[in-house]
């Protein structure tokens, strides 16, 4: 069952580029959409939302607007990060109705012990992080999970189908679409091997002679500082 979150947030003036200020004040710019309603610009205190990003599956939030009080009750929808420092931009979030069904994404996590990655040394490999699901509000789970505890041999892979989700869960993923795979771990080849005992070879007696009547140790930084004489 969902978790639910008490979220107050304010209505917003700063829209645009202006919306530039309002982080740089610890406020995240925010809309909140759906429900046969306008669409409303909202900000809300940037620790405030680490509250909700940190909470498990697809939390309710019960979401208070100030300065009027005015009640929504919504899912966050999406997230806008910034591509270099990840540091969030912007958020959406969508109002539901806790009667009707709604679609979201939960986080897949695994049950059990790979026995061919003690085994044999491989690398388990998720391929699919998150699900959509359905289901009415209440029942979104905090995560749907899979069983691997039965992937013995490498290159085993196992499928959407082999989900596990609640009854009253509905799952939006092709059940043919891999999900978890384990593959061989990298060898490394007598090529790449012979390449990097090259790139490491000890200097010739030549060439160490050749350092020392220049005087440079091998080894030694080509741009070092001279000694001082003290």
């Amino acid at each position: 069952m969902a978790n639910e979150i008490k979220v107050r947030v304010q209505t917003r003036e700063a829209l645009g580029k202006h919306a530039r200020q309002l982080r740089a004040q610890g406020l995240i710019p925010a809309n909140i959409s759906g429900g046969g309603k306008p669409s409303t610009a909202i900000q809300l205190d940037s620790h405030e939302l680490q509250g909700i990003l940190k909470a498990h599956g697809a939390p309710i939030l019960r979401i208070t607007v100030e300065p009027g009080g005015e009640l929504d009750t919504a899912l966050l929808a999406r997230v806008e990060r910034d591509a270099v420092s990840a540091a969030v931009l912007h958020v959406d979030f969508r109002r539901v109705v806790l009667s009707q069904p709604v679609k979201a994404r939960v986080p897949l996590h695994t049950v059990g012990d790979a026995p061919a990655v003690k085994l044999y040394n491989g690398v388990l490999l998720h391929l699919l992080e998150s699900v959509e699901v359905e289901a009415l509000p209440r029942n979104l789970p905090e995560a749907v999970t899979i069983d691997i505890s039965g992937m013995t041999e490498l290159n085993s892979t196992l499928t959407a189908k082999e989900i596990n989700a609640p009854t009253n869960v509905q799952l939006h993923v092709d059940p043919d679409e891999p999900v978890i795979t384990i593959k061989a771990p990298r060898v490394e080849t007598a090529e790449e091997a012979a390449t990097e005992a090259g790139e490491q070879q000890p200097l010739t007696a030549s060439e160490a002679t050749e350092a020392t009547a220049h005087g440079t140790e091998p080894g030694a930084a080509e741009n070092a500082e001279p000694a001082t004489g003290e």
